[in-house]
């Protein structure tokens, strides 16, 4: 019984799948290297290192009280919608 339990354990663990495949390539495959030239590509160029990447919209960095205001504004239009 020991044998029929290690034959099976053998061969589920070498039908198992190593790593999932999701499409993105095998972990691990990049270097730190091409890392570094991605990350830098993002960068606007004239910048500083830590500066942040120049593509991404200016929606994402709205202060808390724009977005605040935002959401007040939204509301006063809907109570004047059903009200009105």
């Amino acid at each position: 019984m020991i044998l029929r339990a290690l034959f099976w354990i053998s061969v589920v663990a070498i039908l198992m799948p190593r790593e999932p495949d999701l499409g993105l390539g095998r972990p691990g495959a990049s270097t730190p290297a091409a890392l570094l030239s991605s990350v830098q590509s993002l960068l606007a160029p004239g910048k500083a290192a830590g500066a942040l990447p120049a593509t991404l919209p200016d929606v994402t960095f709205r202060s808390l009280a724009d977005v605040k205001a935002e959401i007040d504004e939204a509301r006063r239009e809907r109570n004047a919608h059903h009200n009105g």
